[in-house]
């Protein structure tokens, strides 16, 4: 985010805390506090815990900012307080210099309040295609067409393996459209109560339940920008059909009205799943399915592009250097190795964790085999020693033969025609082969 960014963002929200790493409260600005009803001057110094004796530790969007030591944006909160039903968007950043994280800022937009409906420009995107590290060039061919489509005002489909930075391309997309000056809301579906899921979405009307309030939805506070639908696979399917009118007919209606309200959004979702698969199992709605998958963009896992690994060992190296100040030049060649021969099940967001942990207990040099993490060490170890006591030669034959079938398989996403291509075999010996190894 530049500074003219953080100045709208500063300028545009209901509250502002910096607290420090324990939570102490050291500044404290509340545009139109109907919740504590507390002075600057009463609060600093105080703990946060007592301003938000509701709240637990887990709950403060703050505290995981600082804990994960990355900023979190654009973060729909809600709870209820003496029965007062509160909607917020929050942005949290962690404070971080030479000797780590010291603490912490949250900066909050009440969405139910009405000073919002007077002042509140929302949140953009934070991310570009130039902050994108790979040496892939596959990888980098797609990502300069998709940096040409963003332009456009089609729904896109990011496809991704857990880990391998969705998000981050969702920035990118919404930071090259015509919309990149307006609002960027992301929403994570899988981080929803199914119960309530509607509501934060499309919005409620007064009345229309127990304790419910006029409020906009996630869709009306997106208007004239895009919205980040992270893990769509986990919508309830008795309310795709209701997404599914909202992307047609480009109008939503909140919960307890018969009001229409016209919106105009851009969907970008993403799913870790096969949602073709899902949609064959009757999971997900096809015409939903086609209409979210407009343009698809599928993120390789780090499994494939083993050349990022080394560059990207080399980046975090680097951004840990700063925080917990060391002074790291590299890593050693049996270190090399061993990052190139595991399989990073956790993508990009789990080689990162492992290069953290390794600066941790390193000193000045380079990062030998003693600093790597022993869950890391465990798994190869038990993936040599299984290769090793295999049995037979014929037994280790066919267990390398149905490990390459079943990657090729989620490589081509369980399509057999593109997979029997893929291993230069028969489509009958395809299946005699997933029948032999039992693979489904």
């Amino acid at each position: 985010m530049n500074s003219n960014g953080l100045k709208e963002l500063f300028y545009d929200s209901d509250l502002i805390l910096i607290i420090d790493k324990n939570g102490k409260v050291m500044y404290y600005d509340d545009y139109d506090d109907n919740l504590n009803m507390l002075k600057k001057e009463n609060v600093v110094g105080r703990s946060i815990f007592e301003l938000y004796p509701f709240f637990k530790r887990e709950d403060f969007t703050v505290f995981r900012a600082m804990d994960g030591k990355e900023p979190i944006l654009n973060e729909y909160q809600t709870f209820t307080v003496d029965g007062n039903k509160k909607n917020c968007l929050n942005n949290a950043f962690p404070l971080i210099n030479e000797t780590g994280v010291i603490g912490g800022i949250v900066i909050s937009v009440e969405l139910s309040s009405k000073a919002v409906k007077r002042k509140i420009r929302k949140s953009t995107s934070r991310y570009d295609f130039e902050d994108i590290i790979t040496e892939n060039q596959e990888f980098r061919k797609s990502l300069e067409i998709l940096k040409k489509v963003s332009k456009s005002e089609s729904n896109v489909l990011i496809i991704g393996e857990t880990g391998t930075g969705k998000e981050l391309i969702a920035h990118s997309i919404h930071s090259n459209s015509s919309r990149r000056n307006k609002p960027f809301i992301i929403q994570n579906c899988a981080a929803i109560p199914s119960s309530i899921m509607e509501s934060i979405l499309f919005g409620t009307a007064k009345g229309s339940f127990t304790g419910s309030m006029d409020k906009e939805g996630l869709f009306e506070s997106a208007n004239g920008g895009t919205i980040f639908l992270d893990e769509i696979n986990s919508v309830p399917y008795d309310l795709q059909s209701k997404l599914l009118r909202t992307l047609e007919n480009k109008n939503i209606m909140r919960i307890g009205e018969n009001i229409e309200r016209e919106i105009d959004i851009r969907i970008i979702a993403s799913t870790n799943e096969d949602l073709a698969r899902k949609v064959d199992k009757g999971e997900f709605r096809a015409d939903l399915y086609y209409r979210l998958n407009v343009i698809s963009f599928n993120i390789p896992p780090l499994k494939e592009r083993k050349e990022d690994i080394k560059v990207l060992v080399d980046y975090y190296i680097n951004q840990y250097n700063s925080i917990l100040n060391k002074n790291i030049t590299g890593i050693s060649k049996d270190v090399l190795q061993i990052l190139n021969d595991y399989d990073w099940k956790g993508n990009v967001r789990e080689l990162k964790n492992v290069i953290e942990y390794a600066l941790n207990f390193s000193e000045d040099g380079i990062l030998n085999m003693d600093s790597l993490p022993q869950y890391l060490m465990k798994t190869i170890n038990s993936e040599k020693k299984e290769r090793l006591t295999g049995g037979s030669l014929t037994t280790m034959v066919d267990n390398y033969e149905c490990k390459l079938i079943k990657d090729a398989l989620e490589s081509c996403k369980y399509n057999i025609l593109k997979t029997a291509e893929f291993l230069n075999i028969p489509r009958q010996t395809l299946y005699y082969k997933l029948k032999k190894y039992n693979i489904e």
